[in-house]
């Protein structure tokens, strides 16, 4: 777990970008570490089921970018995130994901935290346990 206090990030967009990471390279452990302590309750066993391994080899996920940033208030903020879906062989399209990134308030612990990820489901994708997959 001391891992995880190295991986607090002070700015929200960090907090995403790491997840991206986290999503890019299949690791569970770097993922959950900026979540939420509610999303990391519903999502570990999962991620232990699965050795925090998370995601495919095929098709991969790239070109992460960021049209749409929104300051929902001074603790909270909204990321809309696009990306390509591709394999050597072909592409799959792209995915969306929208990720609400919250300030921990607590006295001397103040980090951000991913607190909710909403993603439009692609066929082609695989999904993390801490994300919503709307249909």
């Amino acid at each position: 777990m001391s891992f995880m206090t190295g991986l607090m990030v002070t700015e929200p967009k960090q907090a995403v970008e790491l997840w991206i990471s986290g999503v890019i390279n299949r690791s569970g452990a770097v993922q959950y570490a900026m979540l939420s302590p509610a999303l990391r309750k519903q999502s570990r066993s999962k991620l232990e089921q699965t050795h925090w391994i998370t995601g495919q080899s095929s098709p991969s996920v790239s070109n992460f970018r960021f049209p749409k940033v929104e300051k929902l208030s001074q603790s909270k903020m909204q990321y809309t995130v696009k990306y390509d879906l591709w394999a050597s062989y072909a592409d799959f399209g792209g995915g969306e994901k929208i990720i609400i990134v919250e300030k921990n308030l607590e006295p001397f612990k103040e980090y951000w935290f991913i607190s909710s990820i909403i993603t439009k489901y692609n066929q082609w994708e695989a999904f993390t346990p801490a994300e919503t997959i709307l249909k």
